[in-house]
């Protein structure tokens, strides 16, 4: 399974987070999930806008302009939450994934998870679940279940939209992977 896991840190000590990292993970049964890729982005004076950002988000291997776009707009998006951390710390993070119930190779679901807690002895623990639902199987997100995830106190319209956004975003980036499909190979008799 490929996961992205995000953190918002408050690197200049404002009060409000100036920095998002994320971190692109494959994990495989059995085995400590690998860190495959990273991307930062920087918000110094805490204005909502995208100062510098770094990263290969759409997974193919360079950087261009388009990787810029994405990140800057997932990491505006992403700083609205108000879950970061102090400083560098990096308890408070959320793990994005997607799932393909059709089996078909597509997502189907994207389920953002907020967690707070890190490694092997003190594991993450799901503060809140929010996801985006593909139900007819046309690659658009048309339904989304979604809770506090700015954490204002109000489950509103705003909720909805940074779900919606940050899903359809997280699918842009192109770290989902396909089921594997069972290839049957058949003897086709000669004629």
């Amino acid at each position: 399974m490929r996961y992205l896991k995000i953190f918002a840190q408050d690197r200049t000590g404002a009060g409000q987070a100036d920095t998002v990292l994320l971190q692109f993970y494959q994990s495989t049964p059995g085995i400590q999930d690998s860190l495959i890729s990273h991307a930062v982005a920087y918000d110094f004076p805490t204005d909502g806008e995208i100062d510098y950002s770094r990263g290969d988000v759409t997974n193919d291997g360079r950087e261009t302009r388009l990787d810029k776009v994405l990140l800057d707009r997932f990491a505006a998006a992403y700083l609205k939450l108000n879950w970061f951390n102090p400083g560098t710390a990096s308890t408070r993070h959320m793990k994005i994934f997607s799932e393909d119930f059709y089996k078909d190779g597509t997502p189907d679901t994207v389920r953002l998870h907020v967690q707070e807690g890190a490694g092997v002895i003190n594991p993450p623990t799901l503060v809140a679940w929010n996801a985006a639902y593909d139900f007819d199987n046309d690659g658009m997100l048309e339904w989304n279940i979604h809770f506090d995830i700015n954490h204002d106190g109000v489950i509103d319209d705003v909720d909805q939209r940074l779900v919606q956004q940050l899903a359809e975003l997280y699918l842009l980036f192109n770290w989902h992977e396909p089921e594997a499909f069972e290839v049957k190979v058949v003897d086709i008799p000669a004629s």
